[in-house]
């Protein structure tokens, strides 16, 4: 280990043991009863006139705290004890226990902002920046929420970015920047109350194999919230996606541009999904008739597509998820599951 590791390692050390001093250790609850939060049961939740079961907690922690560390870790406190149900952890995308997470050990190691007023915490580490885990992850946290109680009664919403996407999107919930605390600026608040929900559809095990259980109510939900806001304009009824603009270098074609050349031959029209507007992206999605393209976030917008879609998914042989799958079948499309070779590491023969 070279000395600016070991300096590194050393003030690091420092500095947690420091914040251990200001805010204290935190330990696991023996018994959540001991603790002074309310827990509300919901069992239903309604959908365009149907009604589906359910089974999710809201949490109301009175003078709690909020800590993440962007990735994998997101700690929900009451009087220096995590509360396992609405914290998360993550390691390598498998969901892990509650002493996995982070502050167990390394303590909230973040200077404390306080925040006067009930905060609505919609963060889970660093998976609430894509597209998928936004709509599907954290939006059905509102709907589930208004099944008990009024979004006008929150004062700020947690939330793990503020781009304009995002803030498109909430603003349909009549939630506008003012209400926002983006948790990059502040990892660690304290609030007058904490309202949080546990997850959805992710409960144990690794993501992508979960995506199995995705809950059908979702998918209409978000249906029904977002379709009547498209923004209509020219869109062709044969559409590819086009992926090379994706920071991630999975799941891209190593010859995209052949691709796009083979099917613009056939009547297709690529599109970069992330150059378009949210509400421009749903009638994109809507007005077609087939879609290909490489699996990733740009493909959640299926969910506005009309029954009988051919939806052809282009993914690697290695990945698991089943996303598009499990919606074409709630959605009635016509889905098609291509397999390829995945692209190797440039150190990989």
């Amino acid at each position: 280990m070279t000395i600016k590791k070991i300096l590194q390692k050393s003030f690091k050390s420092f500095f947690q043991t420091l914040f251990k001093i200001f805010y204290g250790e935190i330990n696991i609850p023996k018994n959540l009863n001991n603790i002074n939060l309310k827990k509300i049961n919901v069992n239903k939740i309604s959908v365009n006139n149907q009604k589906y079961n359910l089974d999710n907690n809201i949490y109301r922690v009175c003078k709690g705290r909020i800590f993440t560390d962007l990735e994998e870790n997101v700690a929900i406190i009451k009087d220096n004890f995590i509360i396992p149900e609405i914290s998360y952890q993550q390691v390598k995308g498998e969901l892990k226990g509650i002493n996995y997470n982070s502050v167990i050990n390394k303590g909230t190691n973040r200077i404390k902002k306080k925040i006067k007023g009930k905060i609505f915490c919609l963060v889970q580490g660093g998976s609430g920046n894509n597209y998928f885990h936004f709509l599907f992850d954290i939006i059905t946290k509102l709907k589930i929420f208004q099944e008990k109680f009024s979004l006008r009664e929150i004062d700020y919403f947690y939330v793990p970015g503020v781009s304009d996407w995002q803030k498109k999107i909430l603003s349909l919930f009549e939630i506008y920047e003012d209400r926002l605390i983006d948790s990059n600026d502040f990892r660690h608040i304290e609030g007058s109350e904490i309202i949080a929900i546990d997850h959805p559809w992710y409960k144990k095990g690794f993501i992508q194999q979960e995506i199995k259980n995705l809950p059908e109510w979702s998918i209409f939900f978000l249906r029904e919230k977002f379709l009547k806001f498209k923004k209509k304009f020219d869109a062709p009824k044969k559409i590819f996606i086009d992926r090379s603009d994706s920071v991630y270098n999975r799941c891209k074609l190593i010859n995209n541009q052949k691709v796009i050349n083979f099917l613009e031959a056939r009547g297709f029209k690529s599109y970069q999904v992330s150059k378009l507007d949210f509400f421009e992206q749903i009638h994109l999605f809507e007005n077609a008739d087939i879609i290909v393209g490489p699996h990733g976030a740009a493909l959640t917008n299926i969910i506005f597509s009309k029954p009988k879609l051919k939806l052809i998914e282009l993914i690697p042989n290695n990945h698991e998820s089943i996303k598009c799958e499990r919606m074409s079948k709630f959605l009635n499309f016509e889905y098609t599951r291509i397999a390829l070779d995945p692209i190797k590491p440039l150190n990989q023969k």
